[in-house]
């Protein structure tokens, strides 16, 4: 721990440089529409806004691999409009369920899980009836070299993919991992 008195040295933060903290793994994403999955809840494809530092996306743009052991924060936040006839599918009660999450994989080939979540239920009420509804979480992760996050939602077709910026995902390196 570093003291307030200490002056920040390489040896103080164990050979980092104490002049770089612009280095810390950190991006940002934006939504990109996506028509190739069909079912409800799945994943969210992304393009890049700035270019990554200490991150990548896979080949389907739908995970997020990071490039060293750390902690990171995580924020996600979606835009869905809702229009009329934008219920779930075999309702007739006019309800939409919204749902964001993160997943992530385990180390050693553990199967993807959900990690957090967040969900809203509304009725759409009129014809002409426009709803915008938002939807967000941030959570602080402590990810390995060998995982990747991902992005689900429940009715992705329904995302804002036309307000720029509206749907993005941000995640900034938070630390490194102690031994």
């Amino acid at each position: 721990m570093i003291k307030a008195t200490e002056s920040l040295t390489k040896e103080s933060l164990n050979g980092r440089d104490p002049g770089n903290s612009s280095s810390k793994a950190h991006w940002f994403l934006k939504v990109s529409r996506d028509d190739s999955h069909t079912e409800v809840l799945g994943p969210v494809r992304w393009e890049q806004e700035h270019n990554p530092r200490g991150m990548s996306l896979d080949p389907s743009k739908t995970r997020i691999a990071v490039d060293d052991d750390g902690i990171y924060v995580v924020f996600v936040q979606a835009v869905f409009i809702l229009r009329s006839g934008s219920t779930d599918t075999g309702q007739t009660d006019k309800r939409v369920r919204l749902r964001l999450q993160l997943n992530t994989n385990g180390t050693d080939g553990i199967p993807e899980d959900q990690l957090v979540a967040a969900w809203d239920e509304r009725e759409v009420k009129d014809v002409h009836d426009e709803q915008i509804v938002h939807l967000s979480f941030m959570v602080l992760l402590e990810l390995k070299k060998s995982q990747y996050i991902r992005v689900m939602a429940k009715h992705r077709d329904k995302l804002d993919y036309n307000t720029p910026l509206s749907t993005f995902l941000t995640i900034v390196k938070h630390s490194d991992l102690q031994d």
